[in-house]
């Protein structure tokens, strides 16, 4: 497929949603989506000629392919949804997404925040994917205790972490439900077991403490 035919694509698109885009700026978004194949391109152009009801951009065009061809990260307003907007909620992001925050963090006015996040964050994602980086997730730890566990059990069952990761940041008494919460129905099962000996072997120790001091007493 030819680039002549991208350019008809993009130009009737465009037309199609309400918009004229001149010639230098078709072929200028035509070389940024050069490091795609065309026929995703193409088909990314249908999908979002069918579905779309926003405005034609650049980004608009990369979020569809990214429908098309997902690799685990998340499209644009789902990641500002799932970012953290306060100190005290827990969330599993990604560096893109931190990278994107960057450029919406001093922007008082949400709207112009999210958007400016959104067109950020499409940016970067389709620079890491160029270059073949893989998503790569990190837990953003809020000081709320109550809201760790389900945050953490929602990226375990995604495979965005793991099970010993998750574990780790949480307070014994919070794994259990947190691996039940992520469908490791087995793991809570032994980790609760595991975790029951311990308490018995806990009380076990202060006991046989209390019975020498009162030993040593009499």
């Amino acid at each position: 497929m030819s680039v002549q035919k991208l350019l008809e694509n993009l130009a009737a698109t465009a037309e199609l949603m309400g918009q004229q885009v001149s010639p230098i700026a078709l072929s200028v978004m035509a070389e940024d989506l050069k490091d795609y194949r065309i026929e995703i391109v193409i088909e990314a152009l249908s999908l979002l000629r069918r579905e779309s009801k926003g405005r034609f951009s650049l980004a608009a065009v990369i979020e569809k392919i990214e429908v098309l061809q997902p690799d685990g990260r998340p499209g644009a307003d789902e990641a500002w949804a799932m970012y953290p907007h306060d100190e005290a909620s827990t969330a599993v992001v990604t560096q893109e997404m931190h990278e994107a925050m960057y450029f919406a963090g001093d922007l008082d006015d949400q709207v112009a925040a999210r958007m400016a996040f959104k067109d950020a964050y499409t940016r970067i994602v389709a620079e890491k994917k160029r270059a073949g980086i893989a998503p790569a997730w990190k837990v953003s730890l809020g000081h709320d205790v109550a809201g760790r566990a389900p945050a953490l059990a929602e990226a375990v069952r995604l495979g965005r972490i793991g099970s010993k990761e998750a574990i780790g940041l949480l307070h014994p008494s919070d794994v259990a439900p947190m691996l039940q919460m992520a469908g490791k129905e087995k793991l809570a099962l032994e980790y609760k077991i595991v975790s029951d000996e311990e308490v018995m072997k806990n009380l076990s120790n202060i006991k046989e403490m209390l019975v020498a001091k009162m030993k040593v007493a009499i």
